[in-house]
């Protein structure tokens, strides 16, 4: 009996970190997205305002494009939608750069944009379309 509860244990617990484990997207999985897919996929309908994507481009993000070698390399996905208070609009996989592009479009207007690169889950790029 005590050879079936240990298994049964083990098995419980096995189940539970496959259910925890790979942090594939983190938050931004909740949208069901294929991460690998060079198309298109729409995540959240909210936007955030012009004012708070050019602000994260220019003070966030200290202006710069990209983060290799900066203190924000460490940003992750759930940092950025800390700072935005909205997930983005829109995620695709960069297959060029080989990272994840995830895309927020201002409130009211769909050609002001952030677009923001991840890879391996860090801040690799940005940059800001009419903000």
């Amino acid at each position: 009996m005590k050879k079936f509860l240990a298994l049964m244990m083990s098995l419980v617990m096995i189940f539970a970190l496959t259910a925890c484990g790979g942090n594939n997207g983190g938050t931004a999985n909740k949208y069901n997205l294929d991460m690998k897919s060079t198309e298109v996929q729409p995540m959240s309908s909210e936007r955030a305002s012009a004012d708070v994507l050019s602000e994260t481009a220019e003070t966030y993000f200290n202006g710069l494009n990209y983060f290799e070698g900066s203190d924000l390399a460490n940003l992750t996905y759930d940092d950025v939608i800390g700072h935005i208070g909205v997930d983005a609009s829109e995620y695709r996989y960069d297959d060029t750069r080989q990272a994840e592009l995830y895309t927020w479009y201002a409130d009211g207007n769909d050609k002001a944009s952030l677009n923001v690169w991840f890879i391996d889950g860090k801040l690799d790029a940005s940059g800001a379309i009419n903000l």
